[in-house]
């Protein structure tokens, strides 16, 4: 029993990753994943205004109709944007103002408008609040492993620090993070295939050592 709750809290990382499972926010990664920094930045855009704004969007009450329930989403989303530019632009300027149109693109994003009323807001609200940050730590990882493998092949660096010479530069481009997208969510969906099949396989004999008991 807790076995399959704990598999269910961490469906956001791998099996149900926004990234490279549901594809629900790819596009700044893919072009703007180029270096660990970048993915820093993304990271902490879409967990510092998509993470934020749903556990304060919770208190909306349900009795408001959708429609204007998601306008007040895309609302407390944007005013969380100015907050978080000040911090990022504090901290990683120059960054920053290289990715401010993908951190945009990141305001209003499908984990908040959808997720929210599908999964995160029909649970309690510690549980929801575990729930999706896990899923928030499902996109770092998309992004912190496109953002790596493009920075090494392209630059030939770790977060700016020199390791060797350029290997692929045209692993910057968004072709390229395209494909590692996709290389990444392919795997992610063999290895989620193969435990469930796994799961369905042992299950039959679960149930009858059950039985004898």
């Amino acid at each position: 029993m807790s076995k399959n709750k704990l598999s269910l809290n961490i469906d956001g990382l791998f099996r149900q990753n926004i990234v490279l499972m549901s594809g629900l926010v790819t596009a700044p990664i893919i072009v703007a994943a180029t270096s660990g920094e970048r993915a820093i930045v993304l990271v902490l855009s879409f967990f510092l205004m998509s993470y934020t704004s749903i556990l304060i969007c919770r208190f909306i009450p349900r009795k408001i109709v959708y429609t204007v329930r998601t306008l007040l989403y895309a609302v407390v989303a944007a005013a969380m944007f100015i907050p978080t530019i000040l911090l990022l632009e504090k901290w990683f300027p120059e960054t920053t103002k290289n990715v401010m149109v993908y951190i945009e693109l990141l305001t209003v994003n499908s984990l908040l408008l959808a997720k929210t009323e599908s999964r995160f807001y029909l649970k309690p609200y510690g549980e929801m609040a575990i729930d999706a940050f896990i899923y928030v730590l499902g996109y770092a990882i998309a992004a912190f492993t496109v953002g790596i493998i493009r920075e090494l092949l392209a630059f030939g660096t770790f977060f700016g620090i020199r390791c060797f010479d350029p290997i692929m530069p045209a692993a910057k481009s968004p072709f390229f993070g395209f494909f590692i997208v996709g290389v990444l969510a392919a795997v992610c969906r063999a290895i989620s295939g193969k435990r469930g099949r796994s799961a369905k396989k042992n299950a039959p004999s679960d149930s009858r050592r059950e039985g004898t008991l």
